[in-house]
């Protein structure tokens, strides 16, 4: 039978490591910008929900690697979101034109 202490390390270890897999509790929005940017300067988003963070946030990453958390709710972030996946959709098409063209 394992010692309790065994035990309890061994849940501390699964517990930080699926903490730090998600980005961790440092990573998440603690509160939301009203930054808006030019869309051409984002790279990225993400979408984070409780309970693993504090709030639910639209995360933008810049192509300079900055973070913004926008308020999904927001028109600015929902149009933004619909530019990025646009903006990826153009980028795979071009890299696989011929996948595209038989469709």
């Amino acid at each position: 039978m394992a010692s309790p202490a065994f035990v309890s390390l061994l849940l501390l270890t699964i517990v930080v490591s699926t903490a730090s897999a998600q980005g961790g509790i440092a990573s998440c929005c603690r509160e939301l910008s009203n930054t808006q940017i030019q869309r051409v300067l984002l790279k990225s988003y993400y979408k984070q929900y409780t309970p693993s963070c504090p709030i639910h946030a639209v995360v933008f990453t810049t192509l300079k690697g900055k973070r913004i958390c926008a308020d999904p709710g927001k028109v600015w972030t929902k149009t933004s979101m619909a530019y990025l996946v646009g903006k990826n959709w153009q980028l795979q098409r071009a890299i696989v034109p011929n996948l595209y063209s038989t469709i």
